[in-house]
């Protein structure tokens, strides 16, 4: 239930990142989603944020342990590269991803 969320969730937020096509689209999406998107391709966000918009946006609440575990699985579900964020005191801990969209 919770992967499927998170990949509906992906899927609509990778549509929106594609519609971008000037700065104030970019600004546009980030404000329905309360959300920061970046990369060159306005393709780029971390689970950070992604969390934050699952609160204000989808009212939708998730723990960041369940995110971690969720996340490669609805990623690599569609397609999506993510990058482990790691702990600077704690290296081997990842805290968070970012997710390309496309």
């Amino acid at each position: 239930m919770k992967r499927q969320k998170l990949i509906e969730v992906l899927i609509e937020l990778r549509k929106s990142a594609l519609t971008i096509d000037s700065k104030e689209s970019w600004k546009e999406v980030m404000k329905k989603y309360d959300m920061i998107i970046g990369g060159a391709k306005f393709n780029k966000i971390s689970t950070i944020e992604l969390e934050h918009s699952l609160k204000s946006t989808f009212n939708y609440q998730i723990a960041n342990d369940e995110m971690l575990e969720l996340i490669p699985q609805a990623c690599h579900a569609l397609g999506m590269k993510t990058k482990p964020m790691e702990l600077l005191n704690h290296p081997l801990k990842i805290d968070a991803y970012t997710i390309d969209l496309f």
